[in-house]
């Protein structure tokens, strides 16, 4: 069911307050006290809102309280990205209920790509046992360009048949419910900022490394976006020209030395005999460790460049390189202090993520959850 936009205004306020009177909803909205009468008994009989107790100031008769009701919402995230697809169903609490993760490989070779995430997104939906009329809202994080005006994909790296899609419209006529898309290192930030351990920061730059590299940066309490909403483009910041050319064309980008997939690259190139890197980390293999150390001091030195731009307090570090490698992360750190201005750096903390894995799927439900109630 889709709200009207009085009704959105309603629903982030009661939000906000946790637990707020009609006639409070009145002063701080500005609406009639019969506006609010109604549009309140339409959220209630929808199920939208709940009824808590009566309070008073002692004076006439008690108000009731109006809450949010955490039981009703049902929020899709659609976590897209260079390896693999995620879809996760949450309630208003953030709790994931359902999720499944799809190889891209599995949309590979489809005339029409946008109608093969649709069906999968019904399968999922039919296994989860939720109509889709129940459903709220979408949120979509890509890892990738996105035109966030025309709320469209530009360009996913190495998914070619992924590129200018209008995944957005698409989905809003199949599903009755708003659909919100954004890059994902945007999206991860926006989480950690609003449910995780960035709630009092208000300088801070989220870093999630995996099969490509995104970043989302808050400044004075706002994101980050850039003049053509591409800001944070961390992975393709110049690290080492010698590194061969990136998959958007340029050369020696830091997406080219540091993924998961480049890692686990110069490992074998290095003569690693083992199946992973990170298998051959467990052991105290050499070269292992000396592959993660080179990539931790290469991710340092981009973040140095960085700290020295944009004076965070804090950086959060996600993704399978800092948790199954976490020699990585302590290189890096180590890195940052050395390289860094000592002035920018000095009460910077490096730390990591809240949501480890399931970071990408958290942004796109936060995404959803943020942009409809707040």
């Amino acid at each position: 069911m889709k709200l009207n936009p009085l009704e959105n205004q309603i629903l982030k306020a009661i939000q906000k307050c946790e637990g707020v009177s009609r006639k409070a909803l009145a002063e701080m909205t500005g609406l009639s006290q019969a506006t609010i009468t109604n549009i309140t008994k339409m959220l209630l009989e929808h199920h939208y809102v709940v009824e808590g107790d009566r309070v008073g100031n002692g004076m006439g008769r008690k108000e009731v309280l109006l809450y949010l009701n955490p039981e009703k919402f049902r929020f899709l995230g659609i976590d897209i990205g260079g390896y693999r697809i995620r879809f996760a169903l949450a309630d208003n609490l953030m709790r994931i209920t359902h999720e499944r993760e799809y190889l891209v490989d599995e949309f590979d070779g489809e005339a029409d790509v946008i109608e093969r995430v649709l069906e999968k997104i019904e399968q999922f939906l039919s296994e989860s046992e939720l109509n889709p009329d129940d459903l709220d809202g979408i949120g979509i994080g890509v890892t990738g360009i996105v035109d966030r005006s025309m709320q469209r994909i530009l360009n996913i790296p190495n998914l070619n048949a992924w590129g200018e899609l209008d995944i957005v419209s698409r989905l809003n006529r199949r599903f009755d419910c708003p659909v919100y898309l954004d890059e994902s290192g945007r999206t991860m930030a926006l989480a950690e900022k609003i449910e995780g351990k960035a709630k009092d920061v208000e300088d801070f730059i989220n870093v999630h490394v995996a099969y490509g590299i995104v970043a989302g940066i808050f400044i004075n309490g706002q994101l980050l976006r850039g003049a053509n909403n591409v800001g944070g483009l961390l992975g393709h910041i110049t690290a080492d020209e010698e590194a061969g050319r990136c998959s958007c064309g340029n050369y020696g980008c830091l997406e080219n030395i540091v993924t998961y997939p480049m890692i686990e690259d110069a490992y074998k190139r290095q003569g690693g005999q083992l199946e992973s890197i990170a298998e051959a980390y467990r052991i105290n293999d050499k070269i292992a460790f000396d592959v993660c150390i080179a990539s931790g001091k290469a991710i340092g030195i981009a973040l140095s460049n960085v700290i020295n731009l944009f004076n965070p307090q804090v950086i959060y570090l996600g993704g399978p390189v800092f948790e199954h490698l976490p020699i990585i992360f302590e290189e890096t750190k180590r890195t940052i202090l050395l390289r860094a201005n000592r002035y920018a750096a000095v009460d910077m903390q490096l730390e990591h993520s809240s949501f480890g894995d399931k970071q990408g799927m958290i942004g796109a439900l936060t995404l959803v959850r943020n942009s409809l109630i707040g």
